[in-house]
C-alpha cells in the first residue's frame, strides 16, 4: 500500500506515473491528485504571488502531462507512464470547455432538474410516472455530498452509497441522467426554459417545461493565515479522498472550523489521529502542513487540516435565473412562494433553500415534484411532504468575527485567484462598500467558481468594517454563463 492508503487497492488496476521525474505508483480511474496524494504529494502548484498551493482548498491546479501546459489536474485521470510535472497559475484560468466543431445536440423534456443530490433525485422520483425529466449533476457521481459519507445518515437506513443507489435505481426510463455535465444557467425560451449544458465539450441544449434547482450548498472558507496551503482540506474534498478513493488526508490530522462533527466521526471510522482545534491562526510548513499554530500561541504538530465550518446555499444559480435573496440564520437565502418557486416555473429545492439533514432535503424534492405535478394537471398531495418537514428545523451557520489586528492579512487567502484578506480590506477601507466594484478592482469572485465560495466572507469584510447588517448588503447577481466557457474549433469532420 501508498503512503497514505486506507483501503487495498486491485493489484490488476496497477500503473505508473511520473511527478517531476519520480516513479510513482497509481491505479486506473484515479485522478491525479489523489494518487499523489496517496503518495504523500500534497504541493502541485504555485500561484502566481508564488504561494505553494495542494489540490484540496480552492483555487486551480494547472499542471504540465507529458509536456503539455495548463492541464486542469483536479479533473485529469492518471494514465500508465504519465508524466506529471508542477506548473505555476502563469495564463491559466480554468474554463468549460466547448468543441464548436460539433452540432450542438438539443433534448425536450418536462422538467429539467439541476443538481442530483437527495433533493433533485427526490424529485425526480415523484414526477417520474407522468413527466420526462433531464436530472443534470456536474460531479462524477449522484447523491450530492451524501455520497461522501461513510456513515448512516439520519432518515436513511444502511450505508450512504447504497442508499443513492437503491433510489437512483428506481428510475424508469422517463428520466435521463446526464452525470459530468455542467449547467450554463437558465433562460427564457417562450413557453419554454433553455438549460445549455456541456458533458465532454459537447454542448446540449435542453428545453423544459419546468427547472428545479437543487444545486444544494458549498462549504464554507475559513480565514487563517496560509489558509490555503498544501495540506489543507476543504471538508468535502477531505470526505472524498476517504470515502470515495479510500486515501487519507493525513495520519495526525487537526480539524478547525465550527463543524467539527461533520468530518470528526469519518475520521474516527478510519482510525485517524486527529485534535480539534476551535481557533487556528496560522499553518506553516515546507512543502506541506507541518504544524497548526493558534490565536493563543499553542503549536500542534499535524500534516493536515481539514476545514468544517458549515455550509451555506448555492446562491448563484438562484440568482442567474431571476431570484431574489434574502438573509437567515447565517446565511443568504432565496426568497420562495408557496410552492417554492423563485418565479413561475423555477423552483428550488434541498440546501440551495437551507441548511438541513440530507432526508429532509430528500423530502423537499419530492415536495417540490408534488407541487409541479399539481400545476400540470395531475394528482399529487404535497401536504404529505409539508407536514413531515415540519420535523426539521433549518440549521444555522456561524460567522465568525474576522481579527483583522491579529492576522498577517497578506498571508490569508479569502479566494483562491490569489486574492488575499488584505486586498480586499484596504478596498473597503477606502470607503468602497458595493461588492460589484470591489470585484472589479481586486478580482474577488471572478475565476472559475464566480464567487460560490469567495464572495460571502467578501460581505462580511464589509459588514464588519463598516457595521453594515449582513441583510443590507447586496451581493451581486450571476450572471451567464455561471462558469467561464471556452470555444475550441476541432477539424471538420470527414
Amino acid at each position: 500500500m501508498r503512503l497514505l492508503d486506507l483501503t487495498e487497492k486491485d493489484p490488476s488496476k496497477r500503473i505508473t506515473i511520473y511527478f517531476e521525474g519520480k516513479q510513482l505508483e497509481a491505479y486506473e480511474g484515479e485522478k491525479i491528485t489523489v494518487a499523489l496524494l496517496a503518495n504523500g504529494i500534497y504541493w502541485l502548484t504555485t500561484s502566481t504571488d508564488g504561494r505553494k498551493r495542494g489540490a484540496f482548498t480552492f483555487g486551480p491546479v494547472p499542471l504540465v502531462i507529458n509536456g503539455v501546459k495548463n492541464v486542469n489536474g483536479r479533473k485529469a485521470i492518471v494514465r500508465d507512464g504519465m508524466k506529471i510535472e508542477r506548473q505555476t497559475y502563469g495564463d491559466f484560468q480554468e474554463t468549460v470547455e466547448i468543441d464548436g466543431g460539433k452540432p450542438v445536440l438539443r433534448q425536450v423534456v418536462d422538467v429539467a432538474i439541476i443538481g442530483a443530490g437527495p433533493a433533485g433525485i427526490g424529485a425526480a422520483l415523484e414526477i417520474q410516472e407522468h413527466l420526462t425529466v433531464a436530472l443534470i449533476e456536474e460531479r462524477g457521481w449522484l447523491g450530492g455530498d451524501m455520497w461522501l459519507k461513510g456513515l448512516p445518515q439520519e432518515g436513511f437506513e444502511g450505508e450512504p452509497k447504497e442508499v443513492i443507489k437503491g433510489l437512483t435505481g428506481k428510475f424508469n426510463e422517463n428520466v435521463r441522467v446526464f452525470r459530468k455535465t455542467v449547467a450554463l444557467g437558465v433562460f427564457d425560451e417562450g413557453e419554454y426554459f433553455l438549460v445549455p449544458v456541456v458533458r465532454e465539450n459537447q454542448l446540449i441544449e435542453i428545453m423544459a417545461k419546468r427547472v428545479v434547482l437543487a444545486t444544494g450548498a458549498v462549504d464554507n472558507i475559513l480565514l487563517f493565515e496560509n489558509n490555503e496551503f498544501p495540506g489543507v482540506f476543504r471538508r468535502d474534498f477531505a470526505l472524498e479522498v476517504m470515502n470515495v478513493w479510500g486515501v487519507a488526508p493525513g495520519r495526525k490530522v487537526a480539524v478547525v472550523g465550527s463543524r467539527p462533527e461533520d468530518v470528526t466521526p469519518e475520521l474516527e471510522r478510519w482510525g485517524i489521529e486527529y485534535i480539534v482545534v476551535p481557533n487556528p491562526k496560522r499553518v506553516e510548513g515546507d512543502e506541506k502542513v507541518g504544524r497548526l499554530i493558534d490565536m493563543n500561541g499553542n503549536v500542534y504538530e499535524v500534516d493536515a487540516v481539514i476545514v468544517s465550518d458549515g455550509r451555506r446555499p448555492d446562491i448563484n444559480p438562484i440568482t442567474q435565473a431571476g431570484g431574489k435573496l434574502r438573509f437567515k440564520r447565517g446565511y443568504y437565502t432565496p426568497v420562495l412562494d408557496s410552492k417554492h418557486r423563485i418565479r413561475d416555473g423555477i423552483y428550488v429545492a434541498g440546501s440551495a433553500v437551507s441548511i438541513k439533514p440530507h432526508y429532509a432535503n430528500y423530502l423537499e424534492g419530492r415536495l417540490v415534484g408534488a407541487y409541479i405535478l399539481q400545476e400540470l394537471g395531475y394528482e399529487a398531495n404535497p401536504c404529505i411532504y409539508e407536514e413531515r418537514l415540519k420535523e426539521y428545523e433549518p440549521e444555522a451557520v456561524t460567522i465568525h468575527r474576522i481579527p483583522f489586528e491579529e492576522f498577517n492579512l497578506e498571508d490569508v487567502q479569502i479566494c483562491g485567484c490569489d486574492v488575499s484578506l488584505k486586498k480586499v480590506d484596504d478596498v473597503v477601507k477606502q470607503g468602497i462598500t458595493d461588492l460589484q466594484i470591489i470585484k472589479r478592482l481586486t478580482h474577488l469572485a471572478m475565476g472559475f467558481c464566480q464567487g460560490r465560495f469567495c464572495l460571502f466572507n467578501g460581505a462580511v469584510v464589509v459588514s464588519q468594517r463598516t457595521g453594515t447588517d449582513m441583510a443590507k448588503i447586496d451581493l451581486p447577481v450571476a450572471r451567464p454563463p455561471l462558469k467561464n466557457v471556452r470555444m475550441k474549433v476541432t477539424a471538420a469532420r470527414g
